[in-house]
């Protein structure tokens, strides 16, 4: 991923995932973060990918948390949450797999 001098700097630190456009924090002076402040606090970047690339990131980012959880201060109960969205993401994405593997199978 490229940036332009007029992007904040990638430290290596996140890598940028896909949220809702609707989905952004409140500021406490209007209410409500407009989406360039949210973006850039967050280091986010709005795009669609598609399901193969969305596929390796749900793949890494559970690696990723699974090798980091014992190492947090999390409860019990918020691992057991965080897992379960983690569970929650990969069953949709799986479901997407197989809508599209459905139609193949179809095929001679």
């Amino acid at each position: 991923m490229q940036y332009n001098i007029f992007d904040p700097p990638d430290y290596g630190l996140v890598t940028p995932i896909s949220v809702p456009e609707s989905a952004r924090m409140p500021d406490s002076v209007t209410g409500v973060a407009t989406p360039a402040e949210y973006d850039m606090y967050f280091r986010l970047v709005r795009r669609s990918i598609g399901l193969s690339d969305w596929t390796r990131t749900c793949l890494t980012v559970g690696r990723e948390v699974l090798a980091d959880l014992d190492k947090t201060n999390l409860s019990d109960r918020e691992r057991c949450d965080l897992l379960a969205g983690l569970v929650a993401v990969q069953e949709m994405t799986l479901a997407r797999w197989l809508t599209i593997g459905s139609g193949m199978e179809d095929q001679p």
